[in-house]
C-alpha cells in the first residue's frame, strides 16, 4: 500500500456522507486530507493550502464543481493541480473534461478505484513537476554553457557534446508531455482532444482527399457488469484489452480514439460507404469475438456503433462528434450490438434531435403552468345524460399556440418526463373537482411509468384528502399496454387506491393480446373499447361482434363499458341497441378547457 503522507488532499462534496466516506477509504494510504462542504469554501482552502490534489463534487448547491474547477484552471498559481470530478452519472463527464478534469469517479465511490485512481494522479501529477523543473534547470544549463562557449573556446568541442545530450533530453521530456496531453491513459489511444485535432485537419485539407472520409462511433455494451462485478481495475484492463483488438483492425492511416469512458471512435478513409460497412463489419466482429478474462471470470461484450460519412451536411467537428453519438445511440434503442448508419437513418436521427429540442420546453410548460386541461364529456347510452368526463392535456407553446397531445406527449415517454404531467394533471383535476358540486366523475390517464414509482399512490391519496375531495369522483385510465409492461405493480396500485375509494378504468381494451385476462386479474370497473372498433361500427359486422363479445364478459363481471371515438348519431343509435353503458365522441361533445366544462357548477368556497 503506498505511503501518501507527504501530499495534501483535498475532497469537496455537500454531503458529509461522502466526505466521511472518502476519508475513511483513503486513510490507509495516510495522506494530509482537507475537507469542504461547498465551492467558495473549497476555492479559499485552495488559495490558503496549495493542496496537491483535489477530488471535487460535480453537483453542489452554489457554486458548481464544474465552475469551481473552471477557477481553478484559470488561475496559474493552481492550474497545475490534477482534479479528479466525483459524479453520480457519466452525463456530466464531458463537460468535467472540457473544464481541466484528468479523471472522474462514479459515486458511489469503490475504495479500490479511488485508491488507485488518486495514487496514479499524485504520480503523474509529481512526474509533471519533476519535469518543469528540470526544464527549468535545462533553461538555466542552456545559459550557463553559452557563457562557458564564450570564455573557454578550447573546450568547445565537449562542451557541445554535453550540451546536445542535454538539448536531447529536454526534447525526450517534451516528447512524453506532448504525448501524456494527447493520449489516453489507460489505453495509450488518443484521446477525444487528439482525436478533434485530427479531425479538424483532415476536414480544412479535403482537396488532397479523393475517398469518402468515415467517423465510426464504437460503445461497448454492458460495460457497467465488469465493473460493478469485477471492480474498476478490471474495468481499465479491459479497456486496455479492447483498444489492442481494435488496433489490429486499422490500416496505417486510421485513427482511433478512447473518447469517454467506454466509447472509441476511428476515423477512416475508404472509396465508398459499402467498403466503409464492411470494414466497420470486421471491428465490429473482432471486437464481439473477443473474450475479456478476470480471475474466474469471463465477459464477451456486443457493441453498438454509429457510422457517419463526412459531407457538406457536417459543417463542425463538433457537429460530427453530435452525429456520431446520436447514432450510436439509435442502436442503443434497438437493443445493442447494432450498427446504425447516418446516411441510412438521417431522418429518424435528425427527428430524435428535434424530440430533444423540446424536452425543455415541456419542462418549462409544467413548471410555468402552460399545461390546460380540456375534458370530453362522457354520456349514458342515451347519448344525452353526462355522467362523467376523460381529462386531456393540452400545451401551450413559447408562441402561445395550444398543441395537440401528439406534439409532446410521445416525448415525454421517450425521455421520462410523463410522470411529471401525470401529476400535474391529477394534481389540477383534483383541485378542479374540490371546486365544483356537479358529481361529474373526472377520467385522468396515467402512465406506466407513473405507476411504477413507489410514492405514486400515495401522491394520489394525500392530493385528494387535502383537496377534500371524494375519492370516487376520479377515476384513474390505464391503458393495456402499461398494465403488461408491469403487472404486478399495477395490481399494487389498482388494490391500493381501490380500497380508498378511487375508479379504474382499462383504456384502449381489445388491442392487446391476452386482453380478457385483465379483467380476471385487475380490480376494475370501467372497460374503454379501442375506438379501432367503434368508429366504423355501423358498417363492419367483425368490429359489431368484437364489441358485442367485449360487453358480454365485462357485464359477466359486473364492469360497466365505454365506447370511444363515436363519431356519428348512427353509431350512438347500434351502440344503444348493443346495451353499452356509456359513449364518448365528437358526436356528443368536442374537447373544451376543464374551467368552462364546469362553469355552470362552481363553488365559491373552493377547499383547495
Amino acid at each position: 500500500m503506498p505511503d501518501l503522507s507527504q501530499y495534501t488532499i483535498l475532497a469537496v462534496d455537500d454531503d458529509s456522507i461522502n466526505l466521511r466516506v472518502i476519508g475513511q477509504q483513503l486513510q490507509t494510504l495516510k495522506p494530509r486530507l482537507l475537507v469542504a462542504t461547498d465551492g467558495q469554501l473549497a476555492l479559499d482552502i485552495i488559495a490558503r493550502e496549495k493542496p496537491d490534489l483535489i477530488l471535487l463534487d460535480i453537483k453542489m448547491p452554489g457554486l458548481s464543481g464544474i465552475e469551481v474547477c473552471r477557477q481553478i484552471k484559470a488561475d496559474s498559481q493552481y492550474a497545475h493541480i490534477p482534479v479528479l470530478f466525483l459524479t453520480s452519472s457519466e452525463q456530466d463527464t464531458a463537460k468535467a473534461f472540457d473544464v481541466g478534469g484528468v479523471d472522474y469517479i462514479i459515486k458511489p465511490v469503490d475504495s479500490d478505484a479511488l485508491q488507485a485512481r488518486v495514487t496514479t494522479h499524485l504520480k503523474l501529477a509529481s512526474t509533471l513537476k519533476a519535469l518543469d523543473e528540470t526544464n527549468a534547470l535545462l533553461s538555466s544549463a542552456n545559459e550557463r554553457l553559452e557563457k562557458k562557449v564564450e570564455e573557454r573556446t578550447r573546450e568547445l568541442v565537449n562542451t557541445n557534446a554535453s550540451l546536445r545530450r542535454e538539448i536531447n533530453e529536454r526534447r525526450s521530456l517534451q516528447d512524453k508531455l506532448s504525448f501524456l496531453s494527447h493520449h489516453d491513459f489507460v489505453t495509450r489511444m488518443y484521446n477525444r482532444f487528439a482525436l478533434e485535432e485530427k479531425l479538424t485537419e483532415s476536414m480544412a485539407n479535403t482537396e488532397e482527399i479523393t475517398d469518402a472520409r468515415f467517423v465510426c462511433l464504437i460503445d461497448l455494451d454492458q460495460f457497467k457488469i465488469v465493473n460493478d462485478t469485477c471492480g474498476y481495475l478490471a474495468g481499465d484492463e479491459l479497456l486496455r484489452q479492447m483498444a489492442e483488438v481494435l488496433r489490429g483492425q486499422l490500416d496505417t492511416d486510421d485513427i482511433a480514439a478512447r473518447i469517454g469512458g467506454d466509447e472509441f471512435a476511428v476515423y477512416f478513409h475508404q472509396p465508398d460507404m459499402g467498403f466503409a460497412i464492411s470494414k466497420v463489419r470486421a471491428i465490429k466482429s473482432a471486437l464481439e469475438n473477443f473474450e475479456f478474462t478476470w480471475m474466474d471470470e469471463r465477459f464477451k461484450h456486443n457493441v453498438s456503433m454509429g457510422l457517419v460519412e463526412i459531407d457538406q451536411s457536417i459543417d463542425s467537428v463538433s457537429h460530427l462528434i453530435s452525429v456520431a453519438e446520436r447514432t450510436c445511440y439509435q442502436s442503443k434503442l434497438k437493443g445493442g450490438g447494432e450498427i446504425s448508419v447516418y446516411n441510412v437513418t438521417r431522418t429518424h436521427v435528425d427527428k430524435t434531435q428535434q424530440q430533444m429540442r423540446l424536452v425543455p420546453i415541456i419542462r418549462q410548460a409544467i413548471e410555468e403552468g402552460r399545461l390546460q386541461l380540456h375534458v370530453q364529456g362522457i354520456y349514458l347510452n342515451d347519448g344525452e345524460t353526462l355522467v362523467k368526463a376523460e381529462v386531456l392535456a393540452r400545451l401551450i407553446d413559447t408562441a402561445g399556440r395550444l398543441q395537440p397531445p401528439s406534439y409532446f406527449i410521445p416525448v415525454a415517454e421517450k425521455f421520462n418526463i410523463i410522470d411529471a404531467i401525470d401529476r400535474y394533471m391529477i394534481e389540477k383535476s383534483v383541485v378542479a373537482l374540490s371546486a365544483t358540486g356537479s358529481g361529474i366523475q373526472l377520467s385522468v390517464n396515467v402512465s406506466g411509468a407513473f405507476i411504477n414509482k413507489e410514492d405514486a399512490a400515495s401522491f394520489i391519496k394525500e392530493t385528494l384528502s387535502q383537496c377534500q375531495v371524494d375519492p370516487s369522483l376520479l377515476c384513474l385510465e390505464i391503458t393495456e399496454s402499461s398494465a403488461i409492461s408491469n403487472l404486478e405493480t399495477t395490481t399494487q396500485f389498482i388494490n391500493e387506491l381501490s380500497g380508498f375509494g378511487c375508479q379504474f378504468a382499462l383504456d384502449d381494451f381489445g388491442t392487446g393480446t391476452s386482453s380478457y385476462e385483465y379483467l380476471k386479474v385487475l380490480a376494475i370497473d370501467t372497460v374503454k373499447i379501442d375506438g379501432m372498433f367503434v368508429r366504423d361500427v355501423e358498417t363492419d359486422l367483425v368490429n359489431r361482434r368484437m364489441i358485442e363479445s367485449i360487453a358480454g364478459i365485462a357485464s359477466a363481471k359486473g364492469i360497466k363499458v365505454v365506447a370511444e371515438c363515436v363519431e356519428s348519431k348512427a353509431a350512438v343509435s347500434l351502440l344503444k341497441q348493443l346495451n353499452i353503458d356509456y359513449l364518448q365522441g365528437f358526436a356528443l361533445h368536442h374537447p373544451e378547457p376543464l374551467n368552462d366544462f364546469l362553469a355552470n357548477n362552481q363553488k365559491t368556497d373552493a377547499t383547495c
